[in-house]
């Protein structure tokens, strides 16, 4: 458990979250920072029910300040040697960063953009974002880099098979598997 902060973005949540490390004891502790994006409008897409007050898990976008700066922290140790000042300033910086990059993820078209890069990340909402948009060559892209991916493990047939459960039930009139033979 840790701190928890919510805000309203237009129809986003976005969440920053203290995660407290298990490991933490006496003389050390470890957290970690998670900034998040909840989009209603991507699990509208696909047929989820709409979560009013999401948690963090629950997000669709998932970040660390490493992700928004590559020179941020992962994770954050506070020993008795901890210069709290230094850690302080480093922190406001990472978090800053990380608010920035969740501030530009706020629409589900930012946000698909951001996930189609991740790959398996939200691949659902994402295929189905693009087919409910009728963008259908980004959507054919989005699969077919799928399969370059993941097309030659046994767990493909899984992914395809969820993926054109979204197409049916967005469109009714695609199949992923045309556009990867």
């Amino acid at each position: 458990m840790g701190s928890t902060f919510k805000r309203r973005v237009g129809e986003a949540t976005q969440i920053v979250n203290v995660e407290r490390s298990s490991r933490n004891g006496a003389l050390a502790a470890r957290f970690y920072i998670n900034g998040s994006v909840y989009l209603p409008a991507l699990d509208a897409v696909i047929g989820e029910p709409l979560i009013e007050d999401p948690d963090e898990p629950s997000c669709h976008v998932r970040l660390r300040p490493n992700d928004a700066d590559p020179d941020a922290r992962r994770e954050y140790d506070v020993t008795l040697d901890t210069d709290a000042d230094s850690l302080g300033a480093e922190i406001a910086s990472d978090v800053t960063a990380l608010l920035d990059m969740l501030d530009g993820l706020t629409t589900p078209q930012a946000a698909v953009a951001h996930l189609a890069g991740r790959r398996l990340a939200q691949y659902e909402r994402v295929f189905g974002w693009y087919l409910s948009q009728n963008e259908l060559d980004l959507a054919s892209r989005f699969v077919k880099s799928l399969h370059a991916e993941f097309g030659g493990e046994r767990r493909w047939a899984i992914f395809a098979g969820r993926l054109d459960d979204v197409a049916r039930r967005v469109r009714g009139d695609i199949s992923c598997r045309e556009w990867v033979g």
